[in-house]
């Protein structure tokens, strides 16, 4: 992980455009996002789609609670308390699209059998996909005939960008980067194969339509998701007890937290991070991370930086809670600026065992 403003453009040079298609370069641009569209369902409702409800396990129970079971809700900015629900992963804006589903093989190593299944976060619910209704609709194959059990993120796009239009793209990446980062905390491993997306691999273990062919989602009921990580899951895993507690416990700090404490005399970097980001309140960090990629950069390396970033900051966010040294928040929605595009950043405050 390089740190930002290492390798600004030189004195009276224009620094580079990132190498990316026009749609997705303006996310890098100071442009303000458009007013807010409807984002879809919190959850996909598969069940409109022929998924019926089954025991979760205990051993699945704690994993994917402790992803998305959090307490309490979302406030808005007056203070009141808003209708959504607090999590352990954190989500740009609170926007939530990661949904999460689980292919398990022949010799799963579990008490599942081998099938298609999808975990309703707001319900705490998995329900088993119903194949032969699946290939009737022409949507899937049989499921994987290999041994193991798969854990695949995808995201609603809809649900980042109702919120921030043609920002969203970086976002449903740092969503689902945060997310992988949790299971990988949770289990206290990162050996675990992971496959990153979009890629017509992940799609095709998922079994679904491509998330563009959005008239054969919403013929079935259903609101059209990108997969963008697969996870093959250790023949015997567990959930550590003491990492699924400091991640449930774990809270981004206020927004007021940190302009509280603004100082008078600006560190540099924390001041660029806060210009660049567009968002005051950095200021008040006491200490700042962030990750950057360079201007002229190819699309590919663009890529590889986000998932890179994304997953460094979430597993510094989870480690810090953890160990109470430091409570962080994300920072993202950078311009690009001096020869750099900030892809994300940690705001950090003292924690309970730091002064």
């Amino acid at each position: 992980m390089t740190p930002p403003f290492a390798d600004a453009a030189p004195p009276g040079r224009t620094p580079p455009a990132l190498d990316l298609p026009a749609a997705l370069t303006r996310t890098t641009t100071v442009e303000t996002p458009g007013p807010p569209v409807p984002p879809g369902p919190r959850v996909n409702p598969w069940h409109v789609a022929g998924a019926v409800p089954v025991r979760l396990p205990d051993r699945e129970r704690r994993l994917l609670e402790g992803l998305w079971r959090g307490t309490g809700t979302h406030r808005l900015l007056d203070g009141t308390a808003s209708d959504i629900r607090q999590r352990p992963v954190p989500s740009a804006g609170a926007a939530y699209p990661v949904q999460t589903h689980l292919v398990v093989g022949r010799s799963g190593g579990g008490e599942l059998e081998a099938g298609r299944y999808v975990y309703d976060h707001e319900r705490a619910t998995l329900l088993r996909r119903d194949e032969a209704r699946e290939q009737d609709a022409g949507w899937t194959g049989p499921a994987a005939s290999t041994p193991g059990t798969r854990l695949i993120l995808t995201v609603q796009p809809g649900r980042s960008f109702g919120r921030y239009r043609h920002r969203c793209w970086p976002l449903w990446i740092a969503d689902v980067a945060y997310a992988l980062a949790a299971v990988e905390f949770l289990l206290a491993t990162r050996a675990m194969p992971v496959t990153l997306g979009p890629s017509g691999r992940i799609r095709e273990l998922l079994g679904v339509a491509p998330g563009a062919d959005h008239e054969r989602w919403l013929a079935r009921g259903l609101v059209p998701e990108i997969p963008l990580a697969a996870l093959d899951l250790p023949a015997a895993w567990t959930v550590a007890a003491d990492r699924s507690e400091a991640l449930g416990a774990r809270r981004s700090p206020a927004l007021r937290e940190f302009e509280d404490r603004v100082p008078r005399v600006r560190d540099r970097r924390t001041e660029d991070v806060a210009r660049a980001s567009g968002q005051g309140w950095v200021r008040g960090a006491a200490r700042v991370r962030a990750w950057s990629v360079a201007s002229g950069a190819s699309a590919p390396d663009v890529a590889t930086a986000l998932w890179s970033a994304h997953r460094g900051a979430a597993s510094e966010c989870y480690e810090a809670a953890r160990s109470g040294r430091w409570r962080c928040r994300p920072v993202s929605g950078f311009a690009a600026r001096d020869g750099r595009w900030i892809v994300h950043a940690l705001a950090m405050l003292p924690g309970r065992d730091r002064p």
